[in-house]
């Protein structure tokens, strides 16, 4: 009888798990055939799952009004910004975490009430600054802003507490410096976290809309989330081209998430334990 029962229990949470993915996928799934349909299948009622005819007039149109440019500008700014936040942040994070200064904690407590102002808020400022510097119109002005992550130094510094200090007190004992400590010891020991928060604020990069469009004017520096954005007209959308330009938009992320994988998950367990 417990026998019959774990093996129902144990099917019973596979159905929810088959349900939950083909749930999350599904939206994905319906984006990616949607991209060889015609427009008029796209609308058509009843919807149909696979097409009756499979074309590449969308991705046609998608080359055609040169996404190539729109994807160089986001692997630039995309790439800056996690090699900027982590820097920063990891740098930032091991100061709170291990340095002693004056009014530390006082400052900390400063910077984490900075998450509770909504980011809306901030636009006007950031765009007069950045516009005051001569940097409106251009990938600079994109990733000067979003150069460090409060976020990001908060979650770091919460894994360098973790950090054992006699491993830390042992390597100053032999004559390392702070630099050393922390280049050598510190980031080598935290790498999957690091890895995790990466790809955290490559996905945010990758999709921001709203900075790009507020500081961009100029057709050569528009980035993927702004291409796609111009994809529905006022009056009549191109379906097709919508669809086939995220899905183009959606490939990167995929093939990066499925490559830090495993880096990733454990990160994220490890985090979950910890806490």
């Amino acid at each position: 009888m417990h026998s019959h029962t774990s093996k129902l229990s144990t099917g019973l949470i596979h159905f929810v798990l088959l349900l939950g993915i083909t749930i999350t996928l599904f939206p994905f799934l319906w984006m990616l055939l949607s991209s060889f349909k015609s427009n008029i299948e796209v609308v058509m009622v009843p919807p149909t799952i696979l097409p009756a005819h499979w074309v590449l007039e969308g991705y046609d149109r998608v080359i055609a009004r040169n996404i190539v440019t729109p994807y160089i500008n986001t692997i630039i700014t995309s790439s800056c910004i996690v090699v900027l936040q982590i820097l920063m942040g990891s740098m930032a994070a091991y100061a709170f975490a291990r340095l002693n200064f004056p009014l530390k904690n006082v400052l900390f407590g400063l910077i984490l009430c900075m998450i509770m102002v909504p980011s809306n808020m901030t636009l006007i400022p950031k765009y007069k600054m950045i516009s005051a510097m001569g940097f409106a119109d251009s990938l600079v002005g994109i990733i000067l802003p979003n150069s460090i992550s409060i976020t990001v130094t908060f979650f770091l510094r919460q894994s360098f507490l973790a950090f054992p200090k006699d491993l830390e007190e042992a390597a100053i004992i032999d004559g390392c410096s702070r630099v050393r400590i922390f280049r050598q010891i510190l980031i080598p020991l935290h790498k999957g976290v690091l890895v995790a928060m990466g790809i955290m604020v490559l996905l945010f990069a990758w999709n921001d809309l709203l900075w790009p469009t507020v500081i961009v004017t100029s057709e050569k520096f528009r980035v993927l989330s702004m291409f796609i954005a111009l994809c529905k007209g006022q009056y009549i959308t191109d379906y097709g081209f919508l669809m086939a330009a995220s899905v183009c938009a959606v490939l990167p992320m995929i093939v990066i998430y499925a490559i830090f994988q495993k880096t990733f998950v454990s990160s994220v367990v490890l985090s979950g334990i910890k806490g």
